[in-house]
């Protein structure tokens, strides 16, 4: 079986990713995995503990990717703040 991600492919999944989560905040990201992390405790719980760790591997990207949007929402917030600071002095 070919490996699907490799140095040709992996910057055009990249901009796949950025383009589909553009419109979504990055707060909505971050509560969906710690959405996820609660299923995967349920369900490890609950005795279906292969569908627990496969939930509770795919939060890990997702919190990664929540990070970064929320990171970017913070930067461009504090650069907003600081603006008016700026013209004002």
């Amino acid at each position: 079986m070919e490996n699907l991600i490799n140095q040709e492919n992996l910057e055009d999944i990249r901009a796949l990713i950025e383009n589909k989560i553009a419109d979504v905040p990055g707060e909505l990201i971050l509560f969906g995995a710690i959405g996820t992390l609660l299923l995967s405790s349920y369900l490890n719980k609950t005795g279906h503990t292969q569908a627990g760790s496969i939930i509770g591997t795919l939060s890990v990207p997702i919190i990664g990717i929540g990070l970064a949007k929320y990171k970017d929402v913070l930067k461009s917030q504090i650069e907003n703040y600081q603006a008016p600071a700026q013209e004002g002095a």
